[in-house]
């Protein structure tokens, strides 16, 4: 395992981590203010009602889901060895 490759590693994780908690907090919490105006119908439910309900944890659950894919992933990549280098015939 190449230290590099783990250093970027932790960099795409820290990042992807930070992106979905963004994104966790605007769904789960910067909706509120305007529940108001968010009074159209969902499926059978309000939207406001919908995401209070169900959305919300639907959507992090989603999200825990496509982090663990990920980082899974990266983590496969990184348990693979690393790429001989070509031997020159000279």
């Amino acid at each position: 395992m190449n230290p590099t490759r783990a250093r970027v590693l932790r960099q795409r994780i820290r990042y992807t981590t930070g992106v979905l908690l963004a994104i966790w907090l605007v769904v789960g919490f910067a909706w509120v203010p305007f529940a108001r105006h968010l009074n159209f119908s969902f499926f059978t439910l309000k939207f406001n009602f919908w995401m209070a309900a169900q959305g919300s944890v639907l959507v992090f659950l989603l999200l825990t889901v496509v982090n663990a894919w990920l980082v899974n992933r990266w983590e496969k990549e990184l348990q693979a060895p690393d790429p001989a280098p070509e031997a020159s015939t000279d």
